[in-house]
This record gives structure tokens, sequence and C-alpha cells, in this order.
């Protein structure tokens, strides 16, 4: 593990693109420059296939399988992420407004990032690893409005796209979140979705 962090360490200090491999499934991973670590998880600004910057996302260390520094894959993204900006189309949502001189603690980012999510209300998206049977592991997630913030237990309101018929419920033990994402494009068209909806 230490050499996981001395790429994650070296990846900060360059403030280069990295390649988070976090996922069940072995060909997923987040692209993106990191903006914080503290002893349990990795701040991202993650970088979106078109160049662009897809919000943040907090990662839980102990789901990072792989950190690549360097590929021909990031090196394609860095000129993705240049004609982005060339374009206009680098930043879609306004996120690097918010993050400019953006101060984060180096302890204890996932209660931070819950906290003001739920003070907000703003919309976030919460990843976790499913257990389908004594075998298979699946990567879900779940967009939505975080009602309750109590202990080591999260509740999260969520509308279903398939099924705008009510509002969803679910609670997440801090321990199952493999990864926190605000500002994404899936927080926005949930937000979308809450306004005409709820």
């Amino acid at each position: 593990m230490a050499d996981l962090a001395e790429q994650l360490v070296t990846a900060k200090k360059r403030q280069s693109l990295v390649a988070i491999y976090n996922f069940v499934d072995p060909e997923a991973f987040s692209v993106g420059t990191i903006l914080e670590t503290d002893a349990t998880h990795v701040l991202l600004k993650v970088i979106d296939p078109n160049g662009s910057i897809n919000g943040i996302q907090l990662i839980n260390r102990d789901f990072i399988g792989e950190v690549k520094l360097t590929s021909d894959y990031l090196r394609s993204t860095a000129v993705w992420q240049q004609a982005a900006q060339t374009g206009g189309y680098g930043d879609p949502w306004h996120l690097g407004d918010q993050l400019s001189g953006l101060s984060l603690p180096t302890e204890d980012l996932l209660c931070l990032i819950l906290r003001q999510a739920l003070q907000t209300q703003q919309v976030i998206n919460i990843g976790t690893i499913q257990q389908l049977d004594d075998e298979q592991l699946v990567d879900t997630d779940f967009t939505g409005v975080i009602s309750d913030f109590v202990g080591d237990t999260v509740v999260l309101d969520y509308l279903d796209p398939w099924d705008l018929s009510d509002k969803w419920q679910l609670q997440i033990q801090l321990s199952e979140i493999n990864s926190l994402r605000l500002g994404a494009a899936v927080c926005v068209r949930m937000a979308a979705l809450r306004a005409q909806y709820l």
C-alpha cells in the first residue's frame, strides 16, 4: 500500500492526470487530478472522455486496486482536455468557479462532504459495491439528496429515473461507500428530475 500512497502523493504534487481503478469491473476507472487526500480517501477532480471537468469524486482508498500515473489513455485525455478548454466546453458545470480558493482539510474528507451535502441539500452520487450472490459483486450507485446523517449511517432520498412514481429512501453505511460524486453530470440531471417531480 505504500507504493499506492507514494503514487497518490506524486500525482497530487505534479497535478498531473491519474487513473484510479476503484471499481469491481477491472476495466473501469476514474481519471482526473488529485485535489486532496486524507488517511482513507482521495478527492479527485474528474475529467471525462470529452476532456471536460465532470465533478469531483471522493474515492475510498480501501477500494483502490491500482493507480496509473502514465498511459496512452492519460496522454490522450490530456490532449482532449486542452481541446475542451480551447473549445469552451472544458468546464460545463462551472465547477472551477466553485473549487477556486477552496480550502479542504486533510482529515475526514468523507464526513465533511456528507455534512456539507446535507446542509446545502446538494445532489450527490453515492457509489457502493453490491453482493449479488456468494461469488458475484457489482458496482452500483444512487443519486439523490441526503436527508439524514447520524453516526455511520447516511439516509439518501432519491428518484429512480425508471420509476418516477415515488421518492425512494436508502440507508447506506459509511463503510459501504466506495465513492461520492458531486457536481457531475449525473448530479445535474438528477437535480433537474427532482425539480420537476418533487
